[in-house]
């Protein structure tokens, strides 16, 4: 029987696992985030556009494996939908790789890949998408199974977007156990048991959203010691003040349920989200990123905007809110009209002092050649009067900045070589004329630093000449 639970807006917070840190099990079993199970967390990049064999836009993504170097472009696994293993065939528009989750499913000690391809033609149905769960093993990346689109008369692009957590209330005949979170271009959330024995699945059912956009982005947090996890889910076409699309809005907004999924705290409008504690005080604070300009959302500012809500990861009702621009003092840089402040954030700690640095992508600056923003965490608030910004033009960095690379279209911390300082990745999906690319800069002491950086190409990642392949669409890790 299917489940219906209200979602009242564009963003839901109901299960999830978070950014800096999977559920206790799996910890577990192993290194969160760690594919090959060496002990070091490896980092996931997509090419949603990448052509294969001829077919445009088949899709492939690569695993970056961790080392005590940090992540080498020589060790590598790159996979499509041709891959040994993997099931169908690649072929044009799958877009294999559009979201990619990383989480050991089966506790086994071995991080596994679920991958949406939300252009997939399935039994006949042009673009319904599909979700395919990729297993670490022993023996690599080759073993794989479908995962199930339990309604797929009512949506497409199943796998546009995805996480992983253990949400009771939202899939009862899962309770208890992981599940997969899957969106699609509709309203609603499908939930799937991670270990596919049952793919009945239930779903969460909220507004519409404009169909060109429908669930937009999952943003998973663990709420620690219980099984009742969380999850923020991002839509657009909230319009005219109220909850419905009425098929003219296409503008983000965000609203804070409970695990059960009822109604619970508004929050900032934005179309991405990470949590972490940013101040040292033991509590996850929630960070929402709105990068629209006021014409489309008219409560941001001008560039796009991040917003703060201390002591919110859990609850979405923070002890006090801090709101950040380009014309925040101390963030280098002023607001203009599609700069996409925000576009991308990441939580994590990059200086090793127990607090939580925040990184800012804004894509669109200087005629979208981009630029990142790393803002390191203090007590009490994050300290703006110290942000950096980094770009391809930035000493020690390399590459130089062109018009429409997009560094900072996609952002993560990871600390992939074991010395407890995080490192900043970064994709820039519009380098080399669309080909993408991606950057490592090391944490430090003093956080974020350009020695010892390393740039990935198409070429590098192994794509060989993939067309435009947009690598780096998605950073994904532990």
């Amino acid at each position: 029987m299917r489940k219906r639970t209200l979602l009242m807006s564009a963003t839901l917070l109901a299960s999830g696992l978070t950014p800096l840190a999977l559920a206790s099990a799996e910890a577990a079993a192993g290194t969160p985030g760690d594919i090959n199970k060496d002990g070091y967390r490896d980092v996931v990049v997509s090419a949603p556009d990448a052509a294969v064999a001829g077919h445009a836009k088949a899709g492939a993504l690569v695993v970056l494996y961790g080392t005590a170097h940090g992540i080498d472009p020589s060790r590598r696994t790159v996979l499509t939908q041709n891959s040994a293993g993997v099931p169908g065939t690649a072929e044009a528009g799958d877009l294999f790789g559009a979201a990619v989750v990383v989480s050991d499913l089966n506790r086994d000690g071995y991080s596994d890949l679920v991958v949406g391809s939300p252009g997939e033609d399935v039994a006949g149905d042009d673009g319904g998408g599909s979700v395919t769960v990729v297993y670490g093993t022993s023996s690599g990346l080759t073993k794989a199974k479908s995962v199930q689109d339990p309604w797929p008369s009512s949506h497409d692009a199943y796998g546009r977007t995805l996480a992983v957590g253990t949400y009771n209330g939202l899939n009862p005949v899962n309770d208890g156990k992981p599940s997969i979170a899957v969106g699609a271009n509709d309203a609603e959330v499908t939930f799937v048991p991670a270990d596919l024995t049952d793919q009945r699945g239930t779903s969460g059912n909220g507004y519409d959203f404009n169909p060109a956009y429908g669930i937009v982005a999952l943003t998973p947090i663990d709420l620690p010691n219980t099984d009742d996890d969380r999850l923020i889910v991002h839509g657009r076409g909230v319009s005219d003040g109220g909850w419905g699309y009425d098929g003219t809005g296409d503008d983000p907004h965000a609203h804070l349920a409970d695990p059960a999924g009822f109604e619970g705290a508004d929050l900032p409008a934005g179309t991405t989200s990470a949590v972490g504690d940013l101040d040292g005080n033991g509590s996850p604070d929630l960070v929402i990123g709105n990068p629209e300009d006021p014409s489309q959302s008219p409560d941001t500012a001008l560039g796009g905007q991040v917003t703060i809500y201390y002591n919110a990861g859990y609850s979405g009702s923070p002890s006090r809110i801090q709101t950040i621009t380009q014309d925040t003092p101390g963030v280098p840089g002023s607001g203009e009209a599609k700069d996409r402040f925000g576009a991308s954030v990441a939580i994590g700690d990059t200086d090793k002092d127990g607090r939580a640095d925040l990184v800012i992508g804004t894509p669109g600056e200087n005629g979208a050649s981009g630029a990142v923003t790393v803002v390191r965490g203090a007590t009490g608030q994050v300290d703006v009067s110290h942000a950096r910004t980094w770009t391809q033009n930035t000493a020690g960095v390399p590459g130089s900045s062109e018009t429409g690379d997009g560094f900072g279209s996609a952002v993560r911390i990871v600390d992939s070589n074991k010395d407890g300082y995080g490192d900043l990745v970064v994709a820039a999906s519009g380098e080399n004329g669309g080909a993408g690319g991606v950057w490592s800069l090391r944490g430090s002491a003093t956080s974020v630093t350009a020695t010892g950086s390393v740039s990935i190409s198409t070429g590098g990642a192994g794509l060989g000449s993939a067309g435009a392949a947009h690598l780096g669409s998605v950073v994904t890790g532990p």
